[in-house]
């Protein structure tokens, strides 16, 4: 297995198999294989698939990896160039099927391939295309990674609301000490603070205060101090509308 460096890590040659059987008719498709997560990058590895069958008058079929990475605070998909990826694969044979295993994967992050195909005839004329899309391979933060859920209210005594804030720690690690603030509008109540949170876990912070109204808006910020250390903090902040408080 040869070896390529690439910005999401080293890119494992793919192993590749021909079928002499007739394959017309064989589905085209691409698969996510298997997605190891871990908390070092040797740990962090996705094996993708892919599969082709022959038409009527193709000498030659042709397949191209692509990898795709989604990271925190970033929009969409974007496509990871390096060698090994981007490349015609070639068979002569009725079914084509190729692997690849992409290791070092960055983390918190999501990874896809995309896999196009292509029909060549005898004079190297491209007779059909095709295009499949593999399964999402998400690698979870291996520290701390603290969010904002749910945020409901409850009627309180006295005219007044309890408002109930779910927080995850989403990633692998447990945090420590932090402190969340909340606002009604423009008016900050007091900062509640939680002593601390297991990898994986939640937990209600109850926030009373008067009730809101109609339009208004409810601001919620986890660990406003940077009291923990996260790789991740686009989801430490959530903004909504003013909820109907239940009784």
């Amino acid at each position: 297995m040869r070896k390529f460096a690439c910005t999401a890590g080293a890119l494992l040659a793919g192993l590749l198999g021909a079928a002499p059987a007739v394959a017309r008719g064989v589905p085209t498709k691409a698969t996510l294989e298997s997605c190891h997560t871990g908390a070092g990058p040797l740990d962090r590895y996705a094996v993708f698939a892919a599969q082709m069958g022959t038409i009527g008058g193709a000498s030659k079929l042709q397949l191209r990896f692509d990898l795709y990475q989604h990271l925190p605070g970033v929009k969409g998909f974007a496509p990871i160039a390096a060698p090994g990826l981007g490349v015609w694969r070639s068979s002569t044979a009725d079914i084509f099927r190729y692997r690849k295993q992409v290791a070092g994967l960055q983390a918190p992050g999501a990874y896809r391939a995309i896999v196009r195909f292509r029909w060549l005839g005898p004079k190297g004329g491209v007779l059909k295309n095709a295009r499949r899309t593999s399964g999402i391979c998400r690698q979870p933060d291996p520290g701390v990674n603290l969010a904002v859920g749910a945020i409901t209210a409850r009627k309180a005594d006295a005219g007044r609301v309890q408002y109930l804030v779910k927080i995850r720690n989403d990633g692998r690690a447990d945090a420590g000490a932090f402190d969340v603030a909340f606002a009604l509008g423009s008016a900050a109540q007091p900062d509640e603070t939680v002593e601390s949170l297991g990898a994986g876990a939640t937990t209600t912070v109850t926030f009373v205060g008067p009730r809101c109204a109609a339009g208004d808006q409810i601001t919620v910020h986890v660990d406003p101090q940077g009291r923990v250390q996260q790789t991740d903090r686009t989801d430490d902040q959530k903004v909504v509308a003013c909820p109907t408080a239940s009784r």
